[in-house]
């Protein structure tokens, strides 16, 4: 039903096709014809331009849903690049993980892992601002509820929860 849709836009006049005309010349329900321009819309390969009349804004509009082979090629190149792209920044994330899990299982280096309050205090997020350093056992968690919402004291409040078992 949606390739005898698309062929009846791209014999329409102007490139426009009545949505009712084309219910009625592929004998279906117009409810029919709405799921396939919903989709078809949704994807962008056509624009409502008036009420129940639609355009084709996909390839060639000649000629919709064919490609020309220049633009196949075209995109199959671009395929290739950032599938290649894709495999090179791949190698990379895995050579820093590696990199990453070698630094820090080494024995030697473990005296070696850790920042500093300064290290810290000179991150742009973090100027001016209060830290605390909380060290604590394995899955502990920190929750800080916001402090409009508290209703027992008249004046804000911050609070630090910390569970563990």
């Amino acid at each position: 039903l949606t390739k005898k849709f698309i062929n009846l836009i791209k014999h329409a006049e102007d490139g426009i096709l009545d949505l009712n005309k084309a219910a009625e010349t592929l004998e279906v329900q117009k409810r029919r014809i709405y799921d396939i321009t919903n989709v078809l819309e949704g994807i962008g390969l056509i624009e409502k331009k008036l009420k129940n009349r639609i355009q084709w804004k996909g390839l060639d509009v000649s000629r919709p849903g064919e490609a020309d082979d220049n633009n196949v090629a075209t995109l199959q190149a671009e395929v290739e690049n950032l599938t290649m792209e894709e495999r090179r920044l791949d190698e990379q994330t895995r050579e820093m993980q590696e990199r990453l899990r070698d630094l820090s299982e080494d024995e030697n280096n473990q005296k070696w892992l850790f920042v500093t309050e300064e290290d810290i205090k000179s991150l742009p997020g973090f100027q001016n601002e209060t830290l605390i350093a909380i060290k604590a056992p394995h899955g502990t968690t920190l929750e800080v509820p916001d402090p409009d919402e508290a209703v027992d004291y008249p004046q804000r409040r911050y609070r630090i929860l910390l569970r563990s078992t």
